[in-house]
């Protein structure tokens, strides 16, 4: 099995607009070291709020065991 060696979350853009300073995962995907998606992460799809990108970014990287340095963000 290969590690996980960077993971890309992108936001869930359908938020309404009262709720535009709330981050929320719209899916989060994991690549091996050799760029190869590994796979798409649905059971962080959960509606859980995050009022920084930091605060998700340290979350997600608790999840999968690995360096904030290894997630991104991206909207």
């Amino acid at each position: 099995m290969k590690k996980i060696a960077h993971v890309v979350v992108h936001l869930d853009d359908d938020m309404p607009e009262d709720m535009l300073v709330v981050l929320r995962c719209g899916s989060v995907i994991s690549d091996d070291e050799d760029g190869n998606e590994l796979k798409d992460h649905q059971q962080l799809i959960d509606n859980m709020e995050f009022h920084s990108e930091e605060a998700l970014i340290a979350h997600v990287a608790k999840q999968f065991g690995v360096s904030s340095d290894s997630v991104t963000v991206e909207s």
